[in-house]
């Protein structure tokens, strides 16, 4: 895929932002600070690869790299909310500024996986064997647990150098119930999987399933921050309360301090009840983000395509919304590691006070 120099425009776009210009972009290219276009005969556009954009992003986007590595874990106990579309936008969004990103996928469905465009081509394959033989290649978090894999060997590459994923495989459900005979069992995925990746990444991301099992306690004691779809839908309503208990509860006995995000997803305008939902968790809930994600044909056809909606449609209002709300999310995520950063000094600050008394 080529982004025009119009295009990266608009990809990079808030409505509380002015586009910067062409000028800018060229002024940059002179000064050695982006790419510049490649050579080309005849009349073709200018234009960059998905290799270089994310350069230009670091110099021009609206996110920035993070001081420290930061663990998000998407997850709701509903399926069909756009988790892992929401993830999907997250991952390309935070790897198109050049922040070195990560997926884990968590879900046995795999659709993070596909949504990357992992095995998109296999039923294509002129015949059954071929096709077996590739799928079976792939390796997930099974075979790192089962010691026939080391972490780094389970990566796969994007289009985008900056962005990254461990795919998701049907052994994950074997992985799930292991856990429960491994000791500290709701920390092995922080051990063995995230810790390590903090050395290569800046940003970890885990697409979870909808079932609250050992592989989701194991995420949601690994991550700094939960972004939690809430669809706009008199169901999903219901069942937000004990969810939101859930959560709660969860935190409190595991001594966890993850901030936790609710965006409201799937909501339509000419619906009135919808509309109604979507009221009541902005005026009620403290963590409701500001940015809601409607109803939209956009954003399905983005992900078909392994596309983030502000890469797909660069400059539609659901693109700029996007925009807003991973801004949003990494404001807070940046908040959430100050918080914890302060806390270790206090800690700290503690430990030398203890120790000081004691000497005395």
């Amino acid at each position: 895929m080529n982004y025009s120099p119009q295009k990266v425009l608009k990809m990079f776009a808030l409505e509380d932002n002015p586009h910067f210009s062409i000028d800018i972009l060229h002024k940059a290219i002179a000064l050695g600070k982006i790419p510049n276009f490649p050579k080309s005969r005849g009349l073709r556009k200018k234009s960059w690869s998905a290799n270089e954009i994310p350069l230009i992003g670091e110099h021009f986007g609206f996110l920035k790299k993070p001081k420290r590595p930061i663990v998000i874990c998407v997850f709701v106990t509903k399926g069909g909310v756009l988790k892992s579309s929401l993830t999907l936008n997250l991952a390309r969004v935070a790897a198109l500024h050049n922040i070195k990103t990560c997926v884990v996928g968590l879900d046995m469905q795999g659709d993070i996986t596909s949504a990357l465009g992992l095995n998109r081509d296999l039923d294509n394959e002129d015949d059954f064997e071929t096709a077996l033989n590739k799928i079976s290649a792939i390796r997930g978090l099974p075979d790192l647990f089962n010691d026939q894999a080391q972490i780094f060997d389970l990566i796969e590459n994007t289009d985008l150098p900056s962005l990254d994923f461990i795919p998701e495989t049907p052994e994950l459900v074997n992985l799930e119930k292991s856990l429960a005979l491994t000791n500290r069992r709701e920390y092995w995925l922080k051990n063995y999987v995230i810790e390590p990746l903090k050395e290569k990444y800046d940003l970890i991301l885990l697409d979870a399933s909808p079932n609250w099992n050992l592989l989701i306690t194991n995420a949601l004691a690994a991550c700094d921050v939960l972004v939690s779809p809430l669809e706009c839908k008199i169901n999903n309503f219901r069942n937000f309360k004990m969810f939101d208990s859930f959560i709660r509860e969860f935190k409190w006995d595991m001594n966890l301090n993850f901030a936790h995000h609710y965006v409201p997803t799937r909501w339509q305008k000419q619906r009135k009840l919808s509309v109604e939902i979507l009221n009541w968790y902005r005026e009620n809930l403290d963590n409701c983000s500001q940015f809601s994600i409607p109803e939209s044909g956009q954003g399905e056809e983005s992900s078909a395509m392994s596309l983030s909606v502000p890469e797909y449609t660069p400059g539609h209002p659901l693109a700029i919304m996007y925009n807003q709300l991973i801004r949003e999310i990494f404001t807070l995520m940046q908040a959430q590691k100050l918080k914890e950063q302060n806390i270790e000094y206090r800690i700290r600050d503690t430990k030398k006070e203890v120790e000081s008394d004691i000497e005395s």
